[in-house]
């Protein structure tokens, strides 16, 4: 397979040039003229190539739930894939440990499966050690704080968890983090009521990443400025951001950019299984929890925003409607995404021997051809 005369967002440079891209074994094999190995070429003429997006906080769509104990994931799989998300961290709410742990075996088994749609690269934890005061629509568990459960999740998730949210205000929390380290899970600051020192203090221990900041945190003051005056001023902490113009509008998320700069966020979704199905009323988790999605926003019967229902692409395209460069805006889908899984040598960004995961689009993000391994998938 060969993509040419494509304007290619060319490795960690993040700078686009005009190249061919040959493919072999589901790799990028090489950049420049040459032929294609099995003769297939497609004309990427005035389209730019970037590396296909990567969710890291994604609870399903389209009708598959990803903290079900069992679910076949390709119809999910493939949906992403149509749009331009090319690899998933399927994220679990905050659940007692057993059920956590039935959810991340299912995830290992369809992981494990051939798919036609975006890999599975990892899985996040948004809990169960979270605030009970800054829930947002989950429902997290009464149970107590502390690096054993913590193990017992890890070792259900077989070397997979590679994400977990936590509220730094929660008992052990130093513990917790340091366990976590060890462990080769990134802790991201969420669900939490801490304040500016706790949270300080959470980021000193290792902590390195915020959950859809500004939501589920507590507020912004002046005289105590809480998580966010943390998290947006510590260049160690990377900060996801939900980009529905939902969760935040565009002044929030303007100063999100400014503050943190491209290198220091990533997009997510946030999405939930009612994602792609359209507005209506469904039912979640175990079947009582009501979820209502009116003119395209997820909300739970008392109110609150339950989630998004758009994919990460919307969200890419808002971004560019601001006026952020789609460099930088790949640089916040693929390549931060990448490194917080630690799958940045396989997936992220174009490079000789990574895998051949990539996007040809015009300049809008109007999707012209998806590629996961090489292989072309439909475009929604």
């Amino acid at each position: 397979m060969k993509i040419k005369n494509g304007l290619v967002l060319m490795g960690e440079g993040n700078r686009f040039e005009p190249t061919d891209i040959s493919i072999a074994e589901g790799r990028i094999r090489s950049f420049g003229a040459g032929e294609a190995a099995d003769g297939e070429e497609f004309d990427a003429e005035g389209l730019y190539v970037i590396p296909g997006f990567i969710d890291t906080h994604n609870h399903g769509c389209v009708g598959v739930e990803f903290a079900a104990e069992d679910e076949d994931f390709e119809k999910a799989r493939v949906w992403l894939a149509g749009q331009g998300i090319t690899g998933v961290a399927p994220t679990v709410r905050a659940m007692e440990v057993e059920p956590t742990i039935a959810a991340e075996r299912n995830i290992l088994r369809e992981a494990g499966k051939a798919s036609s749609g975006a890999r599975i690269l990892g899985i996040h934890l948004e809990g169960p050690f979270v605030s009970h005061s800054r829930t947002g629509a989950m429902s997290p568990p009464d149970m107590v704080c502390g690096p054993e459960a913590l193990r017992d999740m890890a070792e259900g998730a077989r070397g997979m968890l590679k994400i977990m949210t936590f509220a730094p205000e929660r008992e052990n929390a130093a513990e917790v983090i340091r366990t976590a380290g060890e462990l080769g899970i990134k802790i991201s600051l969420g669900h939490t009521d801490a304040t500016y020192q706790v949270a300080e203090a959470a980021i000193e221990a290792g902590a390195s990443r915020a959950t859809h900041v500004f939501n589920a945190m507590r507020p912004f003051y002046h005289r105590e400025t809480g998580i966010l005056g943390a998290v947006l001023t510590d260049a160690r902490v990377c900060c996801e951001m939900i980009c529905d113009f939902v969760h935040l509008d565009e002044a929030a998320m303007r100063i999100v950019y400014r503050m943190k700069g491209a290198e220091n966020i990533t997009i997510i979704s946030d999405s939930g299984y009612m994602t792609g199905l359209g507005d209506g009323e469904y039912k979640v988790g175990d079947h009582e929890q009501v979820r209502i999605v009116k003119d395209g926003v997820c909300r739970t019967a008392g109110g609150c925003i339950a989630g998004s229902c758009v994919s990460m692409l919307a969200g890419a395209r808002n971004l560019l409607r601001m006026g952020i460069p789609l460099e930088e805006v790949s640089l916040m889908g693929s390549l931060n995404p990448a490194r917080a899984l630690g799958a940045e040598g396989l997936v992220g960004s174009l490079a000789v021997g990574k895998a051949a995961d990539l996007v040809v689009c015009d300049k809008a993000l109007n999707l012209k051809a998806v590629f996961v391994g090489g292989k072309q998938v439909s475009v929604l």
